[in-house]
């Protein structure tokens, strides 16, 4: 039986099996706001982007780093892996309730449970939040920014009891071709576009934020006082 990483905090992980033997995963009673970045879960804009979260007043904050191909691999081809699997695996719904996190510091005074995802990690968060829910447990708030989740699978998570409250953030304005919503044809044909923005470097469309530019402080302070405006504690 070999242990797949399906969920994490900055410090700890969670095991999955890749068999159909039933494993029992611990859950922890959620606290806190949980935030994961694009494919690779790197780059120098995750830090100074969390603390624009912090400097607007979402507290108890940590980045979910471990659920990545890249701590296997070299970075950029952990990143394509990523974003492959975003793709194949999990824009739907994988039809488990085996995700989970574990902050890194205790956060029982957070009065929130939060999952906050951009690109890669809005699905990430979007799993996350379905396993939790589905378990009895309440998720105050999920943000997905720069998302191509499956429309089947935004709706069930709009609708379900335990989830008070989805917010999606489309980077369409920007240039973005990923939204939520989107079909995996559409993500498939938009795939090119997607790497010469990726490799242009100029935080332009769907790596608006990703990219660290001059203007980038500026435009992760309106992200963050967007999601906070959200009701993020």
């Amino acid at each position: 039986m070999i242990p797949l990483i399906v969920g994490t905090g900055s410090s700890a992980l969670v095991l999955k099996s890749d068999t159909g033997t039933k494993t029992v995963i611990p859950v922890n009673k959620p606290r806190g706001t949980v935030f994961w970045g694009g494919a690779g879960l790197d780059g120098p804009y995750l830090k100074p982007m969390t603390q624009a979260f912090t400097d607007a007043g979402i507290h108890y904050i940590w980045s979910g780093l471990g659920n990545t191909a890249t701590r296997n691999v070299p970075s950029t081809i952990g990143t394509l892996m990523d974003a492959a699997r975003t793709g194949v695996m999990i824009k739907n719904d994988d039809g488990t309730d085996d995700w989970r996190v574990y902050p890194p510091t205790p956060t029982s005074a957070a009065k929130q449970f939060n999952l906050v995802g951009y690109s890669y990690g809005s699905m990430l968060a979007a799993q996350t939040a379905k396993s939790y829910a589905n378990l009895g447990y309440m998720v105050d708030h999920l943000v997905l920014i720069g998302s191509p989740i499956d429309a089947d699978f935004l709706s069930m998570l709009k609708n379900h009891k335990n989830i008070k409250k989805v917010s999606v953030i489309d980077l369409t304005e920007h240039g973005d071709p990923i939204y939520a919503g989107m079909s995996f044809f559409d993500l498939v044909k938009n795939a090119p576009l997607l790497g010469t923005q990726m490799n242009n470097n100029k935080a332009e469309g769907h790596f608006y934020y990703a990219h660290v530019v001059p203007d980038s402080p500026r435009r992760w302070a309106e992200l963050a006082k967007r999601i906070k405006n959200e009701g993020l504690e």
